[in-house]
């Protein structure tokens, strides 16, 4: 507040004293233009051209005529005329009392100059009332602007309401029921572009950490991170949604938040968090908040039928050292080129070799999340590995722990 009231302060004087510095430049115009009418005349009257009482008339004229501009050119007038009118009696005889002429000129000059003065004043509110005006205009074309987006998104939201949000739906239910991170991953895309948000992340909750899974725009929040170290999300999760302004209403924010986050399932029950950390306001309202948490539950619904399928999966592919068969390593490398090329998440590919009495040992260096496939060569194992969600530098730093437990050969 005080920084908007020293500006608009500042924009005060700045607008004052270019009103001034106008104002006074106009008046010194003036001023140049009746002292070099008098010139002109003065002149003229040396060489005797139009007569004695002539040049005087003019010059009374003259006088007479500049006292509409004010009281400042009434005041540097009655300095000039009187000035050359003495100057001028003193150069050549006259024959008529210049002392009547002088009084009356300054009388009438007064009176002009007096309803100069109030005409000016009136000039100049008008011209600050116009430039009001036109600042006022400029307010309204912003204000048109805001509401045309206004009415853009109510449009939006009366055609969620009714068959958008149906058509939204159905693009969801249509979606691969055989993977879940393929599902999300499709699910942020429609999601994202149902609603013109250039901004939209997944991350799912394992344990008391959540890890990155899929996303549109640019993320701040790290691939991986406590669930403590967000309020934001840690109250979605709790209650199934949060904004930024109730948890900055409430508590002090150290740490970058998301503007809004929404959890799919709650609690125990919860598998992750749709949020958005960048949004333009035009776009960020109740209703949009209202229609994301809809759709979560809609897809945690499905989500818990492929965990299901995944669960029959894992008893088909998985094996009992955590490694998976070569057909489901092929399945999942698939859904994660799908990811690099279309919404640029970064998965890499690991090779390694080792004696096969540490294989349950290297195995147990992996995440959950990683799809392992084991081929036994004599009394070596060749591990292959996808890591998901990870660039060079993350395997690199993965090479070196695990040669600095044990002896492994990289291909």
């Amino acid at each position: 507040m005080k920084t908007k009231l020293k500006k608009s302060k500042k924009n005060y004087r700045h607008e004052y004293l270019k009103y001034f510095n106008t104002e006074y430049k106009r008046d010194l115009m003036r001023a140049l233009e009746l002292l070099l009418a008098f010139l002109l005349l003065w002149s003229v009257s040396y060489f005797n051209l139009p007569g004695k009482f002539l040049t005087i008339i003019g010059m009374v004229i003259v006088f007479t005529w500049s006292a509409r501009y004010g009281l400042l050119i009434y005041l540097v007038g009655i300095i000039v005329f009187e000035v050359f009118i003495f100057s001028l009696t003193k150069r050549i005889n006259i024959d008529f009392q210049t002392d009547v002429i002088s009084s009356f000129t300054i009388i009438s000059g007064l009176v002009i100059a007096i309803i100069g003065e109030m005409l000016n004043k009136r000039i100049r509110v008008l011209e600050n009332e116009n430039k009001r005006l036109m600042l006022d205009q400029e307010k309204l074309n912003e204000n048109i602007g805001t509401l045309r987006n206004i009415i853009s998104q109510l449009q939006m939201r009366v055609y969620s309401e009714g068959e958008g949000l149906i058509v939204l739906l159905e693009k969801l239910r249509e979606l691969e029921t055989l993977d879940v991170d393929e599902m999300i991953t499709r699910a942020v895309d429609i999601i994202a572009s149902f609603f013109d948000l250039e901004n939209l992340q997944f991350y799912r909750l394992e344990g008391r950490f959540l890890r990155f899974i899929t996303g549109i725009g640019h993320k701040n929040l790290p691939n991986t991170f406590r669930l403590d170290d967000s309020k934001v999300i840690k109250k979605a999760i709790t209650d199934g949604r949060a904004t930024l302004t109730e948890i900055a209403l409430k508590e002090e924010l150290e740490k970058f938040e998301p503007w809004f986050a929404v959890s799919i399932g709650k609690r125990e029950d919860t598998f992750g968090v749709l949020e958005v950390e960048s949004i333009d306001p035009e776009k960020y309202s109740e209703v949009l908040i209202r229609y994301i948490e809809s759709i979560a539950s809609f897809l945690n619904a499905n989500i818990k039928i492929v965990m299901e399928q995944e669960s029959l999966m894992r008893q088909k592919y998985l094996k009992e050292d955590g490694t998976w068969e070569e057909e489901y390593y092929i399945q999942k490398k698939n859904v994660f080129e799908k990811r690099k090329l279309k919404f640029g998440i970064p998965y890499q590919e690991l090779t390694i070799r080792y004696n096969k009495a540490i294989h349950n040992d290297v195995v147990s260096e992996f995440r959950k999340s990683d799809v392992i496939v084991k081929h036994e060569l004599g009394n070596s194992v060749m591990l292959k590995v996808l890591l998901p969600v990870c660039d060079e530098s993350g395997k690199m730093k993965l090479i070196e722990r695990l040669r600095g437990k044990y002896e492994i050969t990289e291909y």
